[in-house]
């Protein structure tokens, strides 16, 4: 079963789930599915590509933050492995 995800703009690397998705299971993004590495809850953000440590993380268009460490393609994106300069 493939799960909704949103995804705003052509330069997010991150989609947002509409519903619950567990590991395994496969997120529509275009004509691609991006095949979830772990659960991952409704709200929360996956991967739509592999991203390096320390690129910018993008969700409807706009910087969020970076990525601490290497997140794959498929992996959560949450504050455990992404960072936000907003504030400081």
């Amino acid at each position: 079963m493939n799960r909704r995800l949103l995804v705003i703009n052509e330069k997010d690397n991150v989609g947002v789930l509409l519903e619950d998705c567990k590991a395994g299971e496969f997120c529509c993004y275009k004509d691609e599915n991006v095949k979830a590495l772990e659960d991952i809850q409704f709200g929360h953000k996956i991967a739509l590509k592999d991203i390096s440590r320390g690129d910018i993380v993008y969700k409807y268009g706009e910087e969020i933050g970076y990525a601490l460490e290497d997140i794959a393609k498929g992996q959560w994106i949450h504050n455990h492995n992404m960072g936000c300069r907003r504030g400081k």
